[in-house]
């Protein structure tokens, strides 16, 4: 999507990161959530929504993950809902979800996703991890541990990560 600013987006993320005094792995997103007035709850998706990892239910000011995914998931399906909040989307009454499988995203979710990517790992975070541990953008199975993020968004943060 080339109508999406993720400039824009990266600013937002720091913006938050900065606000919540977050300078180091792993970003505590259900700090940020709750902070902001804003509840996490993990619950079973019903067989119908099976494809579904999280959304957010703006009347509750909850956002639902899926109890059964990973850490890993779980962290950047929070982020991803987050990025929807602090972006002020506006389709409430669709609940935004993430699915589990990349299937035409929406700019809105494009946007979502990449403010996940940048609060999760900033480039200022990454860089300074990739040099204190003394590795290169092709150790993304490596930062992803130290993230606590999903291996492809270490492994697409690396690969656009500014000089």
């Amino acid at each position: 999507m080339n109508d999406v600013d993720h400039f824009s987006i990266e600013n937002k993320a720091l913006d938050i990161l900065d606000r919540f005094n977050i300078d180091e792995p792993v970003v505590d997103v259900i700090k940020i959530a709750e902070e902001s007035g804003i509840k996490v709850k993990e619950v079973r998706m019903p067989e119908k929504y099976s494809d579904v990892a999280g959304f957010y239910n703006e009347t509750e000011k909850v956002i639902y993950i899926e109890k059964d995914d990973n850490s890993a998931r779980k962290l950047f399906t929070i982020a991803h809902e987050l990025g929807h909040i602090f972006l002020g989307h506006k389709n409430y009454d669709l609940l935004f979800r993430i699915p589990k499988e990349n299937a035409g995203y929406s700019k809105e979710e494009v946007e979502a996703n990449s403010f996940a990517a940048h609060l999760l790992m900033p480039d200022f975070m990454v860089k300074d991890y990739l040099k204190k541990y003394n590795l290169n953008k092709e150790d993304y199975v490596e930062m992803s541990k130290i993230f606590g993020v999903p291996i492809v968004t270490a492994k697409v943060t690396l690969e656009h990560l500014r000089r």
